[in-house]
């Protein structure tokens, strides 16, 4: 595949250079921790139970000596814990006056809803138990709560009895890791647009997952997009939509619904995934757990017809337990086609960006009207104005501050100051003009933007740009109109 235009090949690379692997550090594959006991080895239901759950979530507060264990009257430590849960009736006055045991032996629908161990440890059904004011909270207490499969598997042993030994629970429910979020709310599916749904997925302990998901928006006619809405779970770091340019799209030949990772177990890169990257397109994406984008107006994003997109998700998970990540992204679109076709703006520092070792290093490139347009193609001639309603930055860990200057035509008259940042892992996202209460930034021949980067580089090694987050990236992103 080859794009002859020059100036569209230094665009898409440009482009590729937002591809978040450069988010990534040298250490971002830590060594695989020490194998789990497997769940065949055990000798009874009630042993997993103790091995997979109590030992590895519960027995740092449930043991002897714990002011927890103490105020609870339960200790979960293998030598004790079945006699403390079996038939006892709690030492919360709110449970014990609902008639509850820790866990009953009843068996059945009668044992599951008689035991407060159920109640304590069912986080998604978090609705239920906040209507027991005194029951205390959901255990254990976050970030992590069981997963759902461990409930499940709880839930079963005590329907079948709460027995001490034996295999009478299924194993096969312990498959399901995933866990409630009490952050992350699904979308609801627009009234006008597509809602494209990522996951759920496991993100495994102590390393990153990034792959791409090749996906057919079946969208039969063009269509203008004029709000983007992103919701993902807990530990994303990045989520983007790509596509790809008409005149390589028919080229491309990816399999639907196929995980294509970035990185191989040892960590390498896989090649036949970052050769296809330099042809991406940003359409739109976040380094925010939620996104709800407005475009002014009368101002769509043309979605060509039949269009497929690559969602580019990238999760960091060092933890020692595996999390779920899953991502919702509703494109709404407008009832008729607008009055002015949005860009996505896109200004890169390269060639400049150099850092010298145990140094701070500031740097600044100016983009003017003419240059703007360019990247794009857009013939200034025949265009009075840009204007631009929304900025971000990227950059990596070397990064103390990130400020936009606008440039008017009178030499006598300071720069404006109109984006600051001093975050580079979350970058605020800046709107401009109506209806976002801000100033708008219009700029007219001789008008331009400044871009201003300070870096401090703590290393041995003089740095320049590159993909991971030990180099460094100075670029500037947005959307913008031409009148």
């Amino acid at each position: 595949m080859r794009i002859k235009n020059s100036k569209l090949t230094l665009y898409i690379f440009s482009i590729y250079l937002f591809v978040f692997i450069s988010c990534e550090s040298e250490a971002g594959i830590r060594p695989p921790q020490e194998e789990n006991m497997s769940l065949e080895d055990y000798e009874s239901s009630y042993n997993i139970i103790q091995g997979e759950i109590f030992d590895k979530y519960c027995i740092s507060c449930h043991i002897a000596g714990n002011p927890y264990a103490a105020e609870s009257g339960l200790i979960l430590t293998a030598d004790i814990s079945y006699a403390s849960l079996i038939n006892k009736i709690p030492n919360n006055e709110y449970a014990a006056g609902d008639e509850l045991f820790r866990v009953s032996t009843a068996g059945g629908i009668q044992g599951t809803n008689k035991s407060f161990l159920i109640e304590k440890i069912n986080a998604r059904n978090m609705e239920h138990f906040n209507t027991h004011a005194g029951y205390g909270s959901i255990m254990p207490i976050g970030p992590l709560y069981l997963t759902n499969g461990q409930i499940d598997f709880i839930w079963d042993w005590i329907s079948e009895g709460a027995p001490e030994t034996g295999q009478v629970a299924d194993i096969s429910f312990l498959d399901n890791i995933e866990r409630y979020d009490p952050e992350f709310i699904p979308l609801k599916t627009p009234e006008n647009g597509i809602q494209i749904h990522l996951g759920p997925f496991e993100v495994a302990p102590q390393q990153e997952t990034e792959f791409f998901y090749f996906t057919d928006l079946d969208n039969e006619n063009d269509e203008f997009i004029n709000r983007v809405e992103i919701e993902m779970r807990t530990g994303s770091h990045h989520f983007i939509l790509y596509t790809y340019p008409e005149i390589i799209s028919d080229e491309i030949n990816f399999e639907e619904g196929v995980q294509r990772h970035l990185r191989n177990e040892d960590g390498s890169y896989i090649e036949s995934v970052l050769e296809i990257m330099p042809y991406q397109i940003f359409l739109t994406g976040t380094q925010w757990p939620e996104l709800d984008v407005y475009f002014p107006d009368n101002v769509g994003l043309r979605l060509p017809a039949n269009t497929y997109v690559d969602q580019n998700i990238h999760y960091l998970n060092y933890t020692n337990e595996s999390i779920i990540g899953e991502v919702y992204t509703n494109l709404h679109f407008m009832d008729s086609e607008p009055g002015y076709i949005a860009e996505i703006l896109q200004l890169s520092v390269i060639e400049e960006l150099f850092l010298p070792p145990k140094d701070t290093t500031t740097i600044e490139k100016a983009f003017m009207f003419e240059d703007i347009l360019d990247v794009y193609n857009l013939d200034a001639q025949n265009i009075n104005s840009i204007d631009i309603f929304q900025l971000f930055s990227h950059a990596h860990e070397k990064m103390l501050i990130f400020e936009v200057f606008f440039i008017d035509n009178n030499s006598e008259t300071d720069d404006t100051l109109r984006y600051y940042c001093d975050d580079w892992e979350h970058p605020p996202i800046k709107y401009y003009g109506e209806p976002y209460n801000n100033e708008g930034i219009q700029i007219l021949p001789n008008e331009g933007l400044r871009l201003k980067a300070t870096y401090y580089n703590w290393t041995d090694e003089a740095i320049d740009f590159g993909f991971l987050s030990t180099d460094e990236m100075m670029i500037l992103f947005g959307y913008f109109y031409t009148q």
